[in-house]
């Protein structure tokens, strides 16, 4: 049964993905366990930071530039950049990471950190045994439970914000910025609690090599917990899952997730075909399209061009009735996938895309008014 799970067709294509995602964790974890040796060890070549809440967020600014470099390289535009397994915890449980690959990917998210802190305590040699590789523990004077709330509140912020970028188009393409951002600011103000860990991997791999596990439980239950509430509380909030698992999705790489809300078309690519039915409407994220219509039954006459922001395939899903018109791809691009179930969420939720769309209605109006004008 195992051998099914392990090697099966899907995995086996995901392979290069765990990859991607094992490499992705090494570096943000060398470039941690880096920052924190440099700022903090007392044979460190840097100058000393006074000020220890300036330290403090140096040290963030620079562990968080790591991660975020990850996410936007192409190991995080393959696997999608998760390189913690609460973030990727909290996309299995908003349905949109497989079982077998979330496993896969926690899997290598503890192999990784364990490899990235190893790597950086062969670069660094007598710094980071003085930090003990930059281990979390519970901050002096606090006890375990304040450790736990802290991380837990720390990882809910980090994952809900996550999530609300993801799915906003707006922001999409900035989420790893942004989280990157929250992040560096978490570590300078919550740090002296728990050491703002966020990630039960980049806990463990510190670990073992010091090794250090007391209190290492508080790093898997914090950051777990508060994940899980996190997607509770966006549910609640906006009653879907977020648009894809990726916290930057671009046309470039194949998304390995097949509960993906995105498409991406190739130049020349049909997108829809005129009198077909259609149970999804799409919204232009890159890219150019071209609108078709065959009125002579002969040759397809072009009557508009759609880009970023424009909506596509809106009437058919509104009125429940075959394409109106065929679509094609001028240039490569990528598609929000818009379906019944999403479409009164995404009117009640984004004021933009809404008037966007009224705005492209009420340009189709206009134009059959022209054209009916002309006739008479």
């Amino acid at each position: 049964m195992w051998s099914g799970i392990i090697c099966g067709p899907r995995m086996r294509r995901n392979l290069p993905v765990y990859f991607c995602e094992f490499a992705g964790t090494a570096i943000m974890l060398f470039v941690g366990v880096t920052a924190v040796a440099l700022m903090w060890a007392p044979a460190s070549p840097m100058p000393v930071v006074p000020n220890p809440m300036l330290r403090r967020l140096i040290t963030g600014i620079m562990f968080a530039a790591g991660a975020t470099a990850v996410v936007y390289s192409p190991l995080g535009q393959r696997s999608g950049g998760h390189i913690n397994p609460a973030v990727t915890l909290a996309f299995w449980r908003a349905g949109k990471v497989p079982t077998r690959d979330a496993v896969a990917y926690v899997i290598a998210q503890f192999a990784g950190a364990l490899a990235g802190a190893f790597a950086a305590g062969l670069a660094w040699r007598e710094l980071t045994p003085a930090v003990q590789y930059a281990a979390t523990t519970p901050g002096e004077g606090y006890s375990t439970i304040v450790a736990l709330v802290a991380e837990t509140i720390v990882t809910f912020l980090l994952v809900f914000t996550i999530f609300v970028s993801v799915n906003k188009p707006q922001t999409a393409s900035r989420t790893g910025i942004i989280a990157g951002i929250l992040v560096a600011l978490l570590v300078m103000i919550e740090s002296p609690l728990s050491g703002t860990s966020l990630n039960p991997a980049r806990t463990l791999g510190p670990a073992i090599l010091v090794p250090l596990y007391r209190d290492v439980w508080i790093y898997f239950v914090g950051p777990c917990l508060g994940a899980l509430i996190a997607v509770a509380a966006y549910v609640q909030q906006w009653g879907s899952g977020t648009v894809c698992a990726k916290l930057y999705h671009t046309e470039k790489y194949r998304c390995p997730f097949d509960q993906c809300g995105y498409r991406l078309v190739s130049a020349g690519e049909t997108v829809m075909r005129e009198g077909e039915l259609g149970a999804e409407a799409y919204i232009i994220e890159r890219g150019v399209l071209e609108v078709l219509r065959d009125r002579s039954q002969t040759t397809p006459i072009p009557v508009a061009q759609l880009v970023k922001g424009d909506w596509v395939g809106e009437i058919s899903l509104l009125l429940d009735e075959p394409r109106t018109a065929t679509v094609i791809a001028l240039s490569d691009a990528q598609l929000r996938r818009v379906t019944r179930e999403d479409f009164g969420r995404i009117l009640a939720s984004d004021p933009e895309r809404t008037q966007e769309l009224l705005r492209q209605l009420a340009r189709r109006v206009r134009e059959s008014s022209d054209r009916l004008a002309g006739r008479v």
